[in-house]
C-alpha cells in the first residue's frame, strides 16, 4: 500500500511539473533536429561541391567510415541521446534525485511515515521507466525519420537493436546518477561528476582496449562502431549481450547502496542556535 501510495505520489509530482515536459523535449527534440541538421548539411555541402568550393558529405562520412547517411543521422541521434539529453534529464530530475532532502536528514520519509525502501522503490520505478521508453521511442523516431531523409535506409533490426541499447544505456546512466545524488543529496554536484566522469572512464577504458563486455560498450557502438564497415552483429552479440546483464546488474546494485545509505542516515533535529 505504500509503495503503491509513493508511485501515485511520484507520478503526480513527475506529470504535474515541468519534469515530464522536460524529459520528452529533451529525447525528442535531438530524435527530429539532428536528422534535420545534418539534411540540411548535406544540402550546403552539395551546393558548395556544386561551385567547386567544397566537399559532399558523403565525402565526408567516407572518412569516418560510416555506411549511408541514414546510419551517420541514426548514429548522430542515438550520440545526442546519450550525452546531451541525459545532461537535461539529469539537470530536470535534480530535485526527486535528492534535491529535495537535506544532509543529513530523511525528512520526507519521517515526515510522511514511508520508510527507506518504501521511498526509493516509487523513485527507482517511475523516473527509470520513463527515461528508458522515452529514449527508446526517441531513437526508434530519429531512425525512423532518418530513413525517409536520407538513401541506404538503416534495417529495422539495426534500428530496433541500437535504440534498445540507447535506451538501456539512458536508463543506466541515470540511476548511478539517482543513486549517488540520494546518497548524498548534492544532485548538482553529481550531475558534473557523472556527465564528465563518464566519458573520461570511456576514454581510460579505450586507452587500455578494454573497450568490450562492459555497460560503456553500449555506448561506444551506438555512437558509431555498429554503423562503420566491417561491423558483424554476430562477433559483438557477446558483448551486448554482456553489457546489458551488467548495466541491469550495477543498476540493482546501486538501489542498495541508496537504500544502505537511507538505512543509515539519522534524523537530526538539533538546532545550533534555538529560534525560542
Amino acid at each position: 500500500m505504500q509503495i503503491r501510495a509513493g508511485l501515485k505520489k511520484e507520478w503526480l509530482q513527475f506529470t504535474r511539473t515541468f519534469r515530464l515536459g522536460g524529459v520528452l523535449l529533451a529525447t525528442l527534440s535531438f530524435a527530429l533536429a539532428e536528422p534535420l541538421l545534418l539534411w540540411g548539411m548535406q544540402a550546403l555541402l552539395s551546393l558548395s561541391a556544386n561551385h567547386g568550393a567544397g566537399l559532399e558529405l558523403a565525402t565526408l562520412l567516407e572518412m569516418t567510415d560510416i555506411e549511408g547517411m541514414s546510419s551517420a543521422a541514426f548514429s548522430s541521434v542515438m550520440t545526442e541521446l546519450s550525452a546531451t539529453s541525459m545532461l537535461v534529464i539529469m539537470l530536470v530530475l535534480m530535485s526527486p534525485c535528492g534535491g529535495e532532502q537535506k544532509r543529513r536528514a530523511t525528512i520526507i520519509p519521517s515526515c510522511t511515515g514511508l520508510g527507506a525502501f518504501e521511498y526509493l522503490v516509487p523513485k527507482f520505478v517511475v523516473y527509470p521507466a520513463t527515461v528508458f521508453a522515452s529514449g527508446f521511442a526517441a531513437a526508434c523516431l530519429g531512425g525512423l525519420f532518418s530513413n525517409l531523409l536520407f538513401d541506404g535506409s538503416v534495417s529495422a533490426g539495426t534500428l530496433v537493436l541500437g535504440s534498445l541499447m540507447c535506451a538501456v544505456y539512458m536508463t543506466f546512466v541515470l540511476i548511478i546518477y539517482m543513486s549517488v545524488g540520494l546518497c548524498t543529496s548534492r544532485p548538482g554536484i553529481v550531475t558534473a561528476a557523472v556527465y564528465v566522469g563518464i566519458p573520461l572512464v570511456q576514454m581510460i577504458l579505450s586507452g587500455l582496449d578494454l573497450t568490450e563486455y562492459h555497460p560503456l560498450t553500449l555506448c561506444s557502438l551506438i555512437t558509431g562502431r555498429m554503423f562503420r564497415s566491417g561491423f558483424v552483429l554476430a562477433d559483438n552479440a557477446a558483448s551486448i549481450i554482456v553489457g546489458i546483464a551488467l548495466s541491469v546488474v550495477i543498476a540493482a546494485m546501486m538501489f542498495v547502496l541508496a537504500l544502505t545509505v537511507q538505512k543509515a542516515r539519522k534524523i537530526n533535529n538539533q538546532e545550533d542556535k534555538p529560534e525560542f
